[in-house]
């Protein structure tokens, strides 16, 4: 299996069966998990934890210790495929390339190296099973925030509505301009405040691509990715969602609202 790019403040190791990359700083705790069980059966066995919805099976649990930024919670995410090969491989990932957590905390370090709001990573593990490996990815949560899926939802025809909108326009434009793409920006992936002058969140960058500088390239096609995932979700209503419509509304800015 390829090595992974490890970023400053990380440490890769082995452990039995698998191997994991974690914030130096964790690293312990981490080890000691890792002798007993895996990281998202510690987390499923933590009787205070938050479930969140989505694809991936992921945990809010209180951090066991001060992570890179000191947050109160940690999110424990279990990796699962999406798509048609969810049918055939469920959670597992061949062994070819880098390990999907290795990629992920990669490209998140150097997306917040390039000022780009997203959780920092605790840790990434992989559980290795013939060809394929299983495999979950701890990161810090960023409190009292939403998705955009969920604000579009509850502020549907409204100006607060429009300012989620521009917010996420905001988001995409800032991607772009740091040479970040985000392969699947959706309106579950990014992350808003209820304050409208705080710019959004991202998360879920196990497949983003940091290029070598800004990509307008990239940026419209974050943007008709994002578009077609909101015309997906829909709005309370049925109302239909016109494609231009939603065009116009990511690319106000949201200071000028």
């Amino acid at each position: 299996m390829a090595s992974a790019m490890v970023p400053r403040g990380y440490l890769r190791r082995r452990c039995v069966g698998g191997a994991y990359l974690t914030w130096a700083g964790a690293l312990d705790w981490i080890a000691g998990v890792l002798d007993e069980k895996t990281l998202h059966a510690w987390a499923e066995a933590q009787g205070d934890r938050i479930d969140f919805p989505g694809r991936g099976r992921v945990h809010a649990v209180p951090a066991p210790l001060a992570g890179p930024e000191g947050r109160a919670h940690w999110a424990v995410r279990h990796y699962r495929r999406g798509g048609a090969m969810a049918l055939h491989m469920e959670d597992r990932y061949m062994r070819a390339g880098t390990p999907r957590p290795f990629r992920e905390i990669a490209a998140v370090e150097a997306s917040r190296a390039r000022g780009i709001r997203t959780p920092a990573p605790v840790a990434g593990a992989i559980y290795v099973h013939g060809l394929s490996y299983r495999c979950d990815l701890v990161t810090e949560v960023v409190p009292d925030v939403r998705t955009l899926a969920a604000l579009l939802h509850e502020h549907d025809g409204t100006r607060s509505w429009l300012r989620s909108m521009a917010r996420a326009g905001d988001l995409i434009r800032s991607l772009a301009q740091a040479g970040v793409y985000h392969v699947d920006l959706n309106a579950r992936n990014i992350l808003l405040s209820d304050d409208p002058s705080e710019p959004a969140w991202v998360v879920d960058l196990d497949r983003a691509r940091v290029l070598d500088g800004p990509s307008p390239r990239a940026g419209e096609r974050m943007e008709l990715r994002l578009v077609r995932s909101i015309v997906k979700i829909g709005t309370p209503t049925g109302e239909h969602l016109g494609a231009r419509e939603l065009m116009t509304a990511l690319a106000t800015r949201g200071l000028d609202l």
